[in-house]
């Protein structure tokens, strides 16, 4: 199938859908995030495209095998900086407990904060591409902060959900930065849980 050149003239983040339209051209092509490639960085409008155009919905035309022009493919760095800081607070965590400073419920509440933040990412994800019900992100944040930082940080790079929002990451960073202060704190000794 042949490929053409499109813009992306309007993008909505938030429900991962847009229109592009060919050169001089007054039709509009709808654009679904799931189209692209998945290794791009998240569209924005105003984005040069290549892509092949199909019929989607009412036999409408829609895009597939998107590319962003100019934008090299590969595996984004913030992925795995994503996947390696959570292995860094997962081996703090594991490192407290193995000399008896980190107590087995504060380990359990980790884990399990961690899969409730693998669960509400993966919803919100699903709810973005279909138009449902979203999680704030005010709320993820606080099952982050509530000990579910290690889940968060592998979602995010499971799903590709959030990675591209500044102001998010930023909050992201700020609540790794508290729990690696407070798994060093306890692996050195300067705070005393109650290991029953």
């Amino acid at each position: 199938m042949s490929r053409t050149q499109a813009q992306l003239v309007d993008w909505n983040d938030q429900r991962g859908f847009g229109f592009a339209r060919l050169p001089g051209g007054a039709d509009r092509v709808f654009v679904h995030v799931k189209s692209f490639n998945p290794h791009m960085p998240r569209p924005k409008a105003g984005d040069q495209l290549e892509l092949e155009i199909v019929a989607g919905r009412d036999g409408r035309p829609a895009a597939a095998s998107v590319d962003i022009l100019g934008q090299k493919t590969g595996k984004n760095p913030s992925l795995s900086l994503h996947l390696a800081t959570a292995a860094i607070l997962l081996i703090l965590l594991q490192i407290g407990l193995m000399i008896g400073v980190v107590p087995m419920w504060l380990a359990s509440f980790y884990v399990s904060m961690g899969a409730l933040a693998l669960i509400a990412y993966s919803w919100d994800k699903k709810a973005a591409q279909i138009g449902a019900w979203r999680i704030s992100e005010a709320r993820l944040h606080l099952i982050d902060f509530s000990g579910g930082i290690i889940g968060g940080l592998l979602a995010q790079h499971m799903y590709r959900h959030k990675m591209n929002k500044p102001a998010f990451q930023k909050t992201t960073v700020a609540i790794i930065i508290v729990h690696a202060i407070l798994l060093g704190l306890l692996g050195s000794g300067l705070i005393v849980l109650p290991m029953g």
